[in-house]
């Protein structure tokens, strides 16, 4: 397909990823980039996809449900790391809470904070730095190689020895 046809179809195309997103994320901001990343995926592969628009219409729609699914499978995948989001302030690095219903969850998320925060201070700054691109930051393995001059594989190594680090020093201090 042309860059004509797909530009006279691309309005259309962002409402399908649009509507689809919205069965998947509440956030407006989520869908929207949910939508933008279909748009941008699909734009790579223009040139390849058949100008037929219910084709398309269903292409669009299978990719956003799937983009959806990988990007709910990551967050799941790290629920502590979820719990808490780094925000710079003042040059100094603060945890924010999500809000909570009660003083009851309000006292376990604090408590979870202190945890996490202590035994995230307990690893060495490479292995810590790792944990947050992956799980903070969902970046995948290639981009996390890149940025820090290593191989995929040694990355996938540092995060499993700094996942296991995470959950051993977490276990000794809910013991203590």
């Amino acid at each position: 397909m042309n860059s004509q046809t797909y530009i006279s179809l691309a309005e259309g195309l962002r409402r399908v990823a649009t509507a689809e997103a919205r069965r998947y994320f509440p956030d407006e901001d989520d869908v929207e980039d949910m939508a933008q990343e279909v748009m941008l995926r699909t734009w790579e592969k223009h040139l390849v996809l058949k100008p037929d628009e219910r084709m398309l219409h269903a292409y669009v729609a299978t990719l956003t449900r799937n983009l959806c699914k990988d990007k709910l499978k990551v967050k799941r995948r790290h629920p502590v790391l979820r719990l808490l989001w780094r925000t710079k302030e003042d040059e100094e690095e603060t945890y924010i809470l999500p809000s909570c219903d009660t003083p009851q969850s309000q006292m376990e998320l604090a408590e979870t904070a202190r945890i996490y925060r202590h035994a995230m201070q307990q690893l060495p700054y490479n292995w810590r730095q790792i944990m947050l691109m992956r799980g903070e930051e969902e970046m995948s393995y290639e981009q996390i190689a890149r940025i820090l001059g290593t191989t995929e594989s040694s990355v996938r190594g540092t995060l499993s020895k700094a996942k296991k680090r995470m959950l051993n020093l977490i276990k000794q201090k809910l013991e203590e």
